[in-house]
């Protein structure tokens, strides 16, 4: 296993605020939105990890950071950088590992109240 990155903030709402331009409400719909659709993300991440498709998996997770860098969101970005590399070396111990991460990442994510950026957390 390779050594644990420092830990990330679970929120960076300054930094959400600025993905969005300062729009407050917009920030608020894509942390929602996120929450959302992170069990389908996780349950097609695992469908990925299950057919051994590393491609796929690399190519998917890519897609999701893309998305997720507008939600501030660091813990959540860092678990999935980790995902991303293992998947890009087909690293299955690795991959299992940081899948694990995410849906802990992701959990942590679900289980904060919901609150709109800027609001103090």
């Amino acid at each position: 296993m390779p050594t644990p990155a420092p830990a990330q903030p679970l929120r960076d709402p300054a930094a959400a605020l600025a993905s969005v331009g300062g729009d407050a409400e917009l920030a608020h719909e894509l942390f929602c939105a996120l929450r959302a659709e992170l069990p389908a993300e996780l349950e097609a991440l695992r469908a990925c990890r299950a057919e051994t498709d590393w491609p796929g998996l690399a190519d998917y997770v890519h897609q999701m950071r893309t998305v997720i860098r507008y939600c501030g969101v660091p813990a959540l970005d860092a678990a999935l950088d980790a995902l991303e590399r293992a998947a890009r070396i087909g690293d299955a111990l690795r991959i299992d590992h940081d899948i694990e991460q995410v849906a802990t990442q992701a959990g942590r994510l679900s289980n904060m109240p919901d609150r709109k950026t800027g609001e103090h957390e």
